[in-house]
Order: C-alpha cells, then structure tokens, then sequence
C-alpha cells in the first residue's frame, strides 16, 4: 500500500506544498504564502477488491488547505478493500475537503474510516456523499467511520454501517445517498435542521435516492467560507436545538461531549 500525502506549510513568497502519489495523485491548482488548492482523482482503477488506500494529509500551523476531489470514487466487487485517511491541522489551520461522491457498488465490501486531529485554533469542512450502488443497483456492504479530536479529546465519533442488500429502517431506509457536511473546530452558520455539536461544530445531512439536487451545495459554500475567514471569531454560536446535543446510538452521529 503507498501512501497519497499532501502537506502544505507557510512560505514566502508560497507555501511549501509536498505532493506524493498514491492510489490517488494530487494535483497543485494554486497557492500563496499560506493557502493552496489541491485537486485529487485516482492514479488508476480505485477501489478494486482488495484495494486498501491510504491517504494523509498535514495542514501547517496558519495554513488553509483546500483540496478538491475531481474523479470521485467507485467500490468495485470484489475482496473487501479500506479507504483510510488521516488528517492532522496544526494550530490555526483549515482544511476543507470538496469530495464527490463515493459509489458503493453491488458486491462491493469497503470500510472507510477518516481521523482528523486538530491543534488549538484548528478547524476543518467536510464534505462527504456516500452512494449506494450505480444505476440500477442496491449497493454492497459499506462501513463509514469519521472521528475529530482536539487537545480536549473528541469532538465527533461516527460510524455508518449499512448493506444495500438489506435496508434498515431507521438507518437509510429506503434511501441509497447520504450527503453531508461536517465543521469542526468553530460554529459554522448552521440552519435549524442542522446537528449542532456540544462543542464547536456541526453537521448538515440530506438523504435523498439521488445525487443531483441536493440541498448541501449552499452549505458547503457558507460554511466553507465562515471557515476561512479571519475574522472567525468563536464568540459567535449557533446554540443547538432541544436534544441535539444528546448522543445519538447505534449506527448514528455520537456527539461526545466535553
């Protein structure tokens, strides 16, 4: 297994930004003393059965780093395969990932774990859309596992496990897509229907049985944004709704709190 690993730390007149391909290859798009915008697409057929990647990436001390998927990803049939990334943010960093989605196909038996460690003042925007099946399919066996930490401990624990073969109420559904936008490390501009954290964070999710149209590309937007600006001032807060902040169990969000 090689390792995708992008890394960006602070420089004049640029940012030092190190590159090395992996299942995926990233690509530099642009870059200044301490931001650059990264697009990643697969070096080759990914995932194939048995395929396990690995991806990491290291955003320096004040650092933004935008990385953009372009190619998505699909799970073939197959031996089960892992996807596993792991994110560290130094002190006043930003990551946010712009990824497409990830096609769980029939047959397919994939496991998707994300870690992101944070440094004081660190924040990060996710986006992730899980699909099961190509058209015309239900989709295989699928583990989605995403865990931030800070200095405190955890601020977000999830895991998704879900088969397209075997839909269960109360988890999907009927539903094959799961979209959604996770913010840790500050307060983003949440909506009403938005999972506000016990500490700073949230996530916006929409489940549909199709991936276009979905309500989530204005979040990303705006949260992204708010990310990035330095005037983020943690003073302002989008105070969760009645019970939101009460751990969720059983293949849900589970929200620890401080």
């Amino acid at each position: 297994m090689t390792t995708t690993r992008i890394a960006v730390t602070a420089g004049e007149p640029r940012a030092h930004v190190e590159l090395a391909v992996g299942a995926l290859a990233p690509r530099l798009i642009s870059r200044d003393g301490s931001r650059a915008h990264v697009a990643v697409a697969a070096a080759g057929m990914v995932l194939l059965g048995g395929d396990h990647v690995h991806v990491a990436v290291d955003v320096g001390a004040g650092c933004t780093l935008h990385i953009q998927d372009v190619g998505g990803t699909v799970a073939y049939p197959g031996a089960s395969s892992s996807w596993n990334l792991d994110v560290n943010i130094g002190a006043g960093g930003t990551l946010l990932w712009d990824g497409l989605p990830f096609v769980v196909a029939d047959g397919a038996d994939v496991e998707r774990r994300s870690l992101l460690t944070l440094e004081p003042e660190a924040r990060a925007v996710i986006r992730e859309t899980l699909v099961l099946g190509r058209y015309g399919e239900q989709g295989g066996r699928l583990i989605s596992a995403l865990r931030a930490d800070d200095d405190s401990g955890p601020i977000l624990i999830e895991q998704l496990e879900v088969d397209g073969s075997t839909p269960e109420p109360g988890v999907l559904g009927s539903n094959r897509v799961i979209d959604a936008v996770t913010a840790v490390g500050f307060r983003p501009p949440a909506r009403p229907t938005d999972l506000a954290f016990d500490r700073p964070g949230a996530m916006a999710r929409h489940l549909s049985d199709h991936t276009h149209g979905s309500p989530l590309d204005r979040v990303w937007e705006a949260w992204a944004t708010y990310a990035t600006s330095r005037t983020l001032s943690h003073q302002r807060v989008v105070a969760p709704l009645p019970g939101q902040a009460i751990a969720a169990k059983e293949r849900n969000i589970v929200d620890i709190p401080h």
